[in-house]
């Protein structure tokens, strides 16, 4: 990739973005050194990862603090050196680093399985860990616990430091007393002194260490002490080399495992790596683009990653009807910026970032990308600012390949127009022709007519607002940009003679087509407004219609309770007139007198007549079944439960669209029945009532099953049970056949567990034997 292109295009403050991100030496060098990909599979691989570490963060902060830079240590401790306690403990802080987020990243394979599989590759190196921790503590000390030499040792330094302390306490306060200077123990170098007067240092007796800058005292040891000083120094010396020892061996197990721990954290900075890049996306409000591979890319909504503030958004796209786009516009008009961010955002997702844009955006893997964006003339060079554009763009015709990437800004300028212009014309040709993807900037209006008379080249404008005189940063792809030079002089209040004389002189041909582009872009408005105006009122009736279906589902639902609770009172009226019938019949065996018979005659004759009552009762809002419906009828819905009015007639399914309760349903003409004007059902009318029942058929004190598979059989028995009880059948008879017997087996065990079964059993002789089973029910249940 062309490195002037990747800093023109500002990629390397990406790069910096994206290293503030990462917690690692390692994952930070990633981010520094990172580029675009040519190869289709390391981009989509790149996106992959980016994706499967914003898939880790969900919910939970990665892992990764507490690491430092251990690569150098790693590489001393190969060679032989002895690593330092704070090299170890570096060491240790990143190698706990590194087991916690093995665990982490492995715990969550299915959401990120490219990093999983890198976090299975590093290695753990707990028992390393522990002997860093045990030999060194966290303020880079090495504790007595270290070694059991290392404690002896310094249990006897600590021993014989308080035995010379007593000593020299007890000279201080002695025979010697008079003879010090002050009644002090101090030290010179490692050895502990006295200070003794001048006239007393020859009678004194002790080694002389140090004398005071006047002369008039002298630092000696006493010779009492001598040898325990000469006992704590080798003590000293036993301490150092033990501890050296501990460091040695702490240092050869390092180097020994060094190839592995260094390889482990290279994929931990892998791991930071792919977090820094999902941490920017966050920042960014970033996308993850779809991936052609043809040379096209559409960008919808794409910000400049690096502008600040009210940034407009802008949707680009090249490759598929176009393959050339060149754009106009005022100056400051974002011209310059559309270049930039489309190169940007294509750089980017070929370094396998996310891009600020929004979902459905495409990116594509271009072999080359190119930019001559700015003015890089340079005064030591002598170059000029033509001179300084031509040499960058010879030099991009030299490598530039086929479907590479070119954006060029300001085409032709800084010469002769008339020399600018063909120029310009020439190389836009030219690049077209080798089918290279290419985006121009121009303010020569003669370059607009290149889209008119080559195929693959559009035209394409920043958006201009003649009314505030300011430009909206707006791009407008396949408008040629207008010429608002004359609008914006007679707003700022030129002399219109100067301005009409201006277009006297731009000629009626250039006039008309300004006009015509005029009314070009105020089509163009007026269509954005009716694009607006159909979204919103989309909108609203995808609102209105889940509003509706929710109404419906509402009716349904207490249609099903109105039918339940129907159910329930009827069940419980039959078998209210099953008890007293059965009260009837026992009181008659009981009695058996002309009285009784006569009683119990008027009682059923009154049952009956109440349950004739209820089986007279008519649905007060069903009539008769249609065969035709026509606009404007009022008819009874049978699944609502309500009256309505017929908008439109059968359609050729036969269903017909009726209004009903403030909404629009389609029903069956079965589903319909005459009706009264049309009318809200009153709470009385939509409270279930007891009449409107009718007697159930008899239940058959038989069931047959033959022929039936086992998912078919067993719901129609568990149906025929229900009926048998309420019916308060006593006994009834399956009949499923013999066969294979699987169906009698799947009877039985579903039997087993029914509670209305008392018990079954095979019937016998005259019953159907081993193809049916008689069962007992528990009516007094």
């Amino acid at each position: 990739m062309d490195e002037r292109t990747i800093r023109i295009l500002e990629f390397p403050k990406i790069r910096e973005r994206l290293a503030g991100k990462t917690v690692s030496a390692a994952g930070r060098e990633r981010a520094q050194t990172l580029l675009p990909a040519v190869d289709a599979h390391e981009v989509r691989s790149g996106l992959d990862e980016t994706g499967e570490a914003m898939a880790l963060m969900a919910g939970a902060e990665v892992p990764l603090r507490g690491t430092s830079d251990i690569r150098d240590a790693l590489q001393r401790a190969a060679i032989g050196s002895t690593l330092d306690p704070q090299d170890l403990l570096g060491i240790h802080d990143t190698l706990h680093t590194m087991r916690q987020c093995k665990g982490f990243v492995q715990a969550r394979s299915e959401h990120a399985p490219g990093l999983a599989d890198l976090a299975r590759r590093m290695g753990t190196f707990e028992a390393l860990e522990n002997a860093i921790r045990h030999t060194v503590a966290d303020d880079g000390s090495i504790p007595d616990s270290a070694s059991s030499d290392l404690g002896r040792i310094r249990r006897e330094q600590r021993i014989t430091h308080t035995r010379m302390r007593e000593k020299l306490e007890e000279l201080v306060r002695g025979q010697y007393a008079r003879m010090l200077q002050d009644p002090i123990i101090t030290s010179r170098g490692d050895r502990y002194v006295l200070p003794v007067r001048q006239e007393f240092k020859g009678s004194f007796p002790g080694v002389l260490h140090d004398q005071s800058s006047s002369g008039a005292t002298a630092f000696m040891e006493p010779l009492a002490v001598v040898p325990l000083g000469n006992r704590l120094r080798e003590l000293e010396i036993e301490e150092r080399e033990e501890i050296a020892r501990l460091l040695r061996e702490l240092s050869v197990r390092i180097g020994e495992a060094s190839p592995e721990i260094r390889r482990s954290y290279e994929a931990l900075g892998q791991i930071d790596f792919a977090v820094a890049k999902a941490l920017l996306a966050e920042t960014m409000r970033a996308t993850k683009p779809a991936l052609r591979e043809d040379g096209a890319l559409r960008f919808l909504q794409a910000r400049h990653p690096l502008l600040t503030g009210d940034v407009v958004p802008i949707d680009v796209w090249l490759g598929d009807e176009f393959t050339t786009l060149v754009i106009t516009g005022p100056n400051t008009g974002g011209k310059t910026v559309t270049l930039k961010t489309l190169g940007l955002l294509a750089l980017m997702a070929q370094a396998g970032l996310y891009v600020p844009a929004a979902e459905g955006s495409e990116a594509t893997v271009f072999p080359q990308v190119f930019a001559d964006i700015g003015d890089e003339q340079s005064i030591e060079q002598s170059l000029s600012t033509f001179s300084s554009h031509m040499g960058a763009i010879v030099g991009i015709l030299k490598q530039v390949q086929r479907r590479a990437l070119v954006l060029l800004d300001e085409i032709g300028a800084g010469t002769d127009p008339t020399e600018g212009v063909a120029l310009a014309r020439a190389l836009i040709e030219h690049l077209h022709a080798r089918e290279i993807r290419t985006v121009v900037t121009t303010h020569y209006n003669e370059l607009k007519s290149l889209a008119y008379t080559h195929q693959g080249i559009q035209n394409a404008s920043v958006e201009f607002d003649t009314e505030t005189l300011r430009p909206t940063y707006r791009l407008l792809i396949g408008l040629p940009g207008r010429s608002n030079a004359l609008v914006i002089a007679s707003r700022l209040g030129l002399d219109p003679a100067v301005v009409d004389k201006a277009r006297q002189l731009l000629g009626a041909k250039a006039v008309e087509i300004d006009r015509i582009l005029s009314d070009i872009e105020a089509d163009r408005k007026a269509y954005e407004y009716e694009l607006e105006q159909a979204a919103r009122l989309r909108v609203e009736a995808d609102t209105m219609r889940t509003r509706s279906q929710g109404e419906l589902e509402r009716l349904r639902t207490e249609r099903k309770q109105i039918l339940a609770r129907a159910k329930e009172d009827a069940e419980a009226m039959l078998a209210r007139a099953r008890r007293e019938v059965d009260a009837i019949i026992e009181r008659l065996k009981v009695a058996g007198t002309v009285p009784a018979v006569q009683e119990a005659r008027a009682s059923l004759g009154r049952l009956r007549e109440e349950l004739e009552h209820v089986a007279e009762v008519p649905n007060a809002e069903e009539g008769e079944s249609l065969t035709d419906a026509r606009p404007g009828q009022p008819v009874f819905i049978v699944s609502l439960k309500r009256t309505g009015t017929v908008l439109a007639p059968p359609d050729a399914k036969g269903e017909v669209e009726v209004e009903a309760g403030g909404m629009r349903v389609k029903v069956g003409l079965a589903g319909l029945r005459t009706a009264g004007p049309p009318h809200e059902p009153s709470p009385v009318d939509a409270a279930p009532r007891q009449g409107n029942i009718t007697t159930a058929e008899p239940v058959p004190m038989s069931l047959s099953l033959r022929g039936d598979r086992v998912d078919e059989a067993i719901p129609k028995l568990d149906k025929y049970l229900d009926e048998a009880f309420v019916a308060r059948l006593p006994k009834v008879t399956i009949i499923h056949g013999k066969g294979t017997g699987a169906l009698r087996k799947a009877v039985h065990e579903f039997l087993s567990s029914h509670p209305y079964v008392k018990t079954y059993r095979l019937g016998e002789r005259g019953e159907g034997e081993a193809g049916a089973t008689v069962v007992e029910l528990d009516v007094m249940l």
